[in-house]
């Protein structure tokens, strides 16, 4: 009997056999290089050493976020920000998207503030973006302008500390006000980017009005690397690296 036909028909069986067992059990969670986002559970944060912002110019913040239900007891969930009692962020409280810019008015602890139009929603990928042209304060949740607007009077109280992301520094500079879910495509300008609806980028491009620009393509480490011409790599601590949240073209 000739047993190298039925040797070598055995031998390719089992190797499609183990080779869908090896794709029907990968682990689509985990980040890849390239695809990948940071996610923070109630804790940590990057920092943005030495970025900061005096209100001479406008400014735009924008960023991916995926929230995540919780049931701590949290005043606010900052996305970007340098606030306290200053500065200018994204964050969420009770339960909607909201951007300050602090110009010193006597309510609102001095801030001029907008509020999305609608709660924001856990567990879906959202694009935001905050813009203050000088005087417009306008908040933008996936490229639609909300209808909340604001306008400043005064000059803009600038804070001395350094920009956070997943976080808010407090008066000594320490992150608090944690935000809990994934955030992804960082971008600080230095123009008001946006004035009406737009279709927002699934990846940003640096050009000569990006401050900071952040991919978060590294995937593993602790460093996440400024694609922009000013090399303010951020800092990150307590934070997980996780399967890209912004969803495909």
């Amino acid at each position: 009997m000739n047993v190298r036909p039925l040797f070598l028909i055995l031998c390719l069986f089992l190797s499609v056999h183990f080779t869908l067992l090896s794709v029907q059990g990968e682990d689509n969670s985990q980040p890849v290089e390239g695809k990948s986002s940071l996610e923070f559970q109630g804790k940590g944060q990057v920092i943005i050493p030495k970025l900061r912002y005096d209100g001479d110019h406008p400014i735009t913040l924008e960023a991916w976020a995926k929230p995540e239900a919780r049931d701590d007891n949290y005043i606010r969930a900052s996305v970007v920000a340098i606030l306290q009692l200053a500065g200018v962020g994204i964050h969420y409280s009770g339960g909607h998207w909201m951007m300050h810019i602090n110009e010193g008015r006597k309510s609102n602890a001095g801030y001029a503030s907008v509020v999305s139009d609608a709660l924001a929603e856990n567990d879906k990928p959202v694009h935001l973006a905050a813009v203050y042209d000088g005087k417009n304060v306008l908040l933008f949740v996936n490229g639609k302008k909300q209808q909340s607007v604001n306008e400043t009077t005064l000059k803009h109280v600038a804070s001395p500390h350094d920009f956070m992301i997943g976080a808010d520094p407090n008066g000594k500079g320490l992150p608090h006000q944690f935000f809990k879910g994934a955030i992804d495509e960082v971008r600080i300008s230095k123009v008001a980017r946006y004035a009406e609806d737009f279709e927002p980028a699934q990846r940003f491009e640096p050009d000569k009005d990006t401050l900071v620009l952040y991919h978060f393509d590294e995937g593993t480490g602790d460093v996440a690397h400024d694609e922009s011409e000013n090399h303010y790599d951020g800092k990150i601590k307590n934070a997980t690296w996780v399967k890209q949240i912004i969803p495909e073209p």
